[in-house]
This record gives structure tokens, C-alpha cells and sequence, in this order.
């Protein structure tokens, strides 16, 4: 007898010790980690690449930031640029995914010799073109409209690509098209040739100019710095119409400029270049090593500038990346979101900042609303409650452009809040057409009040008016009772979630009201 007894008397001071740790639950969710990254629910400038022992991670995207929205979300400006610079393109060959198509429509494949590579090999993207000397390239048929399916004036355009050669052989080629027109002595032929000699690019256009009296002109465009190999270097062939400027620039610095005019200097008269018959393309035929993002536009290059040559050269755009990630449902509607602990690899000069926020209802959610809190891993997160969460990161590249960060998991630690528990004892007492419920305060320290269900059968509490809020007291009069009928009642606990969510029912207690009473 005293043993139970003092076994009761250690169990209750427990209870008013500890009530959190036993009314409230202590939970954890990973996101990334070993199941990798699911669907996010808003992404911008970012693509998965190896983190912590060998998983999956977010890292910065090589290529032009595009945002990736699963719900109603304003896209970032940067993706809005990188989306209207692919409209302006009359040809763009990115090969990630491996494919050779070109993503403006404008060009069919004719005939393929390159093969893919995945992204490890790649200076941008998912993917690059890996090439050989045997003379066979990717042939392009231009669709009508496209620069080189047209004839007459061509206007203005450049040329734009990134090259990794295994070696630089004199001859090797990376960009052709051959074509004839009817001059004023007969046909000419005319071609536009890019080409390795004694280790540097040339660009070679013949009969492509044509002087005021008919006759045509050739011109070329000779490099001075050598092509390294087994490095990536970036190549843009730019030609202004209305200036007729005439420029080639070898990773964002001028290397060659002339002006087709009638002095060869800005104030000439402009000599107009003319294409004859539509023909095809030919990209790195004979040519040994990889080449990416190969793209043509109906424009001159832009002016060259600082910026201009860090948007070329930088691996990743100072910009940097963000995410977002799904709502996460803890459970209860006053959960409380403790600390997020982060598993990443920062190289030097490369960050990271995280952000969270949370809500009872996150259909109503905004991009702005409910607002982001900045947070620190493995510090603690005062204020932040609600049913759901969501956390927010943003990657940085470092100074150079060169270096990404990797996130593997994001472990969100929180308390979910628990339904109170209910009063341990309920009473009722009958009276002439009432009955007088009474019970035993919940334990659960952050109870707010008390519903009272009943009806006229056990276990089935579906009677007029039932259930009875009755706040914060611990006794209730139900009234408008049937005298001799049999009534059954039990009592749940609500904590500051309201009335609408309330706790487990307690045990049943029975009465039955009688007039003599």
C-alpha cells in the first residue's frame, strides 16, 4: 500500500514539473539530406550538384537564371532578363540534357557528328557538345526568317561561344557557311569561316561586303592571344550595320576591329554585307574538344564594359540564387518553430543566408505575407509559431564569379502543440429538466476553456446545443432537458487555438433528470 502510494504521489509532482515536455512534442524535419531535394516550391539561379558524402545539393546554376515556380509567384528580374535575351536569340544551342535542338525553333538539325556530355563537363548549364576532327559537325538548316536563310542585307548580328579545346591545331573549325549571289560581273561565292591558326581564332568573311561600284570585299579578323587548351575560353563575333564595326573579342576583351566603310574608320560610309543564297551552318567540324552555349542574334554584341565582362566570364552571376521551400504542416495550430540546423560546404568567399516564416493557413499566403525573418542556423528562433512553416535560403557566389556554395539538409526543430488534455473526473448532477456538469481542471498548462458535449445516448453526444462552450469554469448547467430521459456528457479542453480545435474527450459521466427533484 505505501509503495503504490508513493509510486502516485512522484508521478503527480512529475506532472507539475514538466508539463511542456509532456504536452508538448518535440519534433524534426529534414529536407534534403539522403531522400535529396523534393519539388520546391520556388527556385531562381539554382541546379543540384553534389554536397556532404556524395549527396544531392543545391548549388548555383551556370545558366541564365530562370525562375521555377510550382505556385503563384512574381519571377524574379533577372529571370525576366534571361527569359527576354532567349527571345532575341536566332539561334541558341545550350546542349543540356543532351540535346542538339536549337531552343528558338529557328534551326533544324540537318545532320549531327558532335555527341553529349553531361554536366560535369560543362561551362554552362547541364550540358556541352564534345567534337572531333573527322569533319563531321552539327549542320543547321535556318527555317524562313532566320539570319541565314534569308538573302539581301543581313543587318546587324553576332556570334557567341565557349570553347575547350583538347588541342589547337591550324585548320580546325568552328563555324561555317558558304554560300553564292549574283554580283555584277557574274556569281560570287562568299563564305563566313571561323578557324585555329598558329594557335589563335581567325574569322575569315569573303565577298560578304560589297562597295558602292559592285565589287566585293574580303575581310579578316585575326586573333593575338592563343587558345589554351583544356581551358575554357569564350569567343564573340560582333557586327554593327549602322556603324559598320566589325569586332571579335576572346573572353570579354577586344582582339580584332575594323570598320567596313569607305575609309575603314567609324565616319565612312557604310558598305552593306549581303547574303546570297539561303544555305546551311556548320558548327565545329574538325574540331577536337568540347563547345557550349553557341548562340546567334540579330544585333551587335553589347558594349563592352566591367559588367559586361563579369556577366561573360563569371561562372555564376553575383546575383546569386534563391529557394523556397513547401509548406511544412507541424501538426498543431500554435506549434512553435525552435532553431534550423543547415548541412553545407562554403568555399572560401561564398555565403549563404536563410529566412523563415510560418502561419495557421498558408493558402492565404502571399510572397510577402506573412513576412521572413532572417535566421541563423543553430540559433534559436524566438516568435515564430503556427501550423505550417516554410524556410527561405539564398546562395552567394564568391568575388570572382568562380566558386558556389552547396546545401545538403535543412532540419527544422520545432514543438508541435498538442490538443490539451481533458479533465481526468466529470460529474453530473440531475435536476428538474437540467442537469449540473462539473469537472476536474486539465492538466495541460496552456488550457483556455472547456467544451461540454452531450446527448441521449452513449458515446453519441449529438443533442440541440451541444457542445456548450463553457470558457474558462469548471461546472456548466445544461438546461431545456426532457425529465426521464437518460443523458450522457463528457468534457474536452481548448488551448488558444480556439473552440474549433479542441482536445480529446474525457470519460463519460450519466444523468437523468426527474421532476421531483
Amino acid at each position: 500500500m505505501h509503495t503504490h502510494l508513493s509510486i502516485k504521489i512522484i508521478a503527480a509532482i512529475a506532472l507539475l514539473a514538466a508539463p511542456i515536455s509532456l504536452f508538448s512534442e518535440g519534433a524534426t524535419v529534414i529536407i534534403g539530406g539522403a531522400s535529396g531535394w523534393p519539388r520546391l516550391s520556388f527556385e531562381s539561379g539554382l541546379a543540384r550538384g553534389k554536397g556532404r558524402l556524395g549527396r544531392e545539393a543545391l548549388v548555383l546554376s551556370t545558366s541564365e537564371p530562370k525562375a521555377v515556380d510550382s505556385g503563384a509567384r512574381t519571377v524574379t528580374s533577372a529571370a525576366r532578363a534571361g527569359s527576354q535575351a532567349a527571345l532575341r536569340a536566332d539561334l541558341e544551342l545550350s546542349f543540356d540534357g543532351g540535346s542538339f535542338a536549337d531552343k528558338t525553333g529557328n534551326y533544324v538539325v540537318k545532320s549531327n557528328g558532335l555527341r553529349a556530355v553531361g554536366q560535369s563537363k560543362a561551362r554552362r548549364g547541364t550540358g556541352a557538345a564534345i567534337c572531333n576532327t573527322d569533319g563531321k559537325g552539327l549542320v543547321l538548316r535556318g527555317m524562313d526568317g532566320s539570319l541565314f536563310a534569308q538573302s539581301g542585307e543581313s543587318g546587324s548580328f553576332s556570334v557567341e561561344f565557349w570553347l575547350f579545346p583538347a588541342v589547337t591545331e591550324n585548320g580546325s573549325n568552328l563555324f561555317e557557311w558558304r554560300s553564292s549571289r549574283t554580283g555584277t560581273s557574274g556569281s560570287v561565292y562568299q563564305f563566313i569561316r571561323a578557324s585555329m591558326f598558329r594557335n589563335r581564332l581567325d574569322w575569315t568573311f569573303s565577298k560578304l561586303w560589297v562597295r558602292t561600284d559592285g565589287s566585293p570585299i574580303d575581310v579578316t579578323l585575326e586573333g593575338r592571344k592563343n587558345i589554351i587548351p583544356n581551358s575554357w575560353s569564350h569567343h564573340e563575333l560582333s557586327y554593327d550595320a549602322d556603324s559598320g564595326m566589325l569586332e571579335y573579342r576572346l573572353n570579354g576583351s577586344v582582339e580584332a576591329i575594323t570598320f567596313v566603310t569607305s575609309t575603314g574608320r567609324e565616319s565612312g560610309d557604310v558598305y552593306p554585307a549581303l547574303f546570297g543564297t539561303p544555305s546551311d551552318i556548320e558548327i565545329a567540324a574538325r574540331y577536337s574538344g568540347l563547345i557550349d552555349e553557341f548562340r546567334i542574334f540579330r544585333r551587335p554584341a553589347p558594349e563592352d564594359s566591367l559588367q559586361r565582362l563579369h556577366d561573360v566570364m563569371d561562372a555564376y552571376p553575383s546575383s546569386g540564387g534563391r529557394f523556397e521551400t513547401q509548406p511544412i504542416d507541424s501538426g498543431g495550430l500554435e506549434s512553435t518553430l525552435s532553431s534550423i540546423a543547415v548541412t553545407e560546404s562554403l568555399p572560401a568567399g561564398t555565403g549563404t543566408a536563410y529566412f523563415v516564416r510560418a502561419g495557421d493557413n498558408f493558402f492565404e499566403w502571399t510572397q510577402d505575407e506573412p513576412s521572413w525573418i532572417p535566421v541563423v542556423p543553430g540559433k534559436p528562433i524566438p516568435g515564430v509559431t503556427g501550423r505550417y512553416f516554410q524556410v527561405a535560403g539564398e546562395l552567394y557566389p564568391d568575388g570572382r564569379g568562380s566558386a558556389s556554395p552547396a546545401v545538403t539538409s535543412i532540419a527544422l526543430e520545432y514543438e508541435k502543440d498538442s490538443p490539451p488534455w481533458p479533465p481526468s473526473k466529470v460529474f453530473a448532477t440531475a435536476g428538474s429538466g437540467s442537469v449540473t456538469v462539473e469537472w476536474i481542471a486539465s492538466v495541460d498548462f496552456d488550457t483556455v476553456g472547456y467544451l461540454v458535449y452531450y446527448g441521449e445516448r452513449p458515446g453519441e453526444y449529438l443533442a440541440s446545443g451541444s457542445p456548450i462552450d463553457a470558457g474558462k469554469g469548471l461546472s456548466c448547467a445544461v438546461d431545456g432537458l426532457v425529465n426521464g430521459k437518460a443523458y450522457y456528457f463528457c468534457v474536452a479542453a481548448y488551448d488558444a487555438s480556439g473552440p474549433r480545435h479542441p482536445g480529446t474527450l474525457s470519460r463519460e459521466a450519466f444523468a437523468r433528470p426527474l421532476a421531483n427533484r
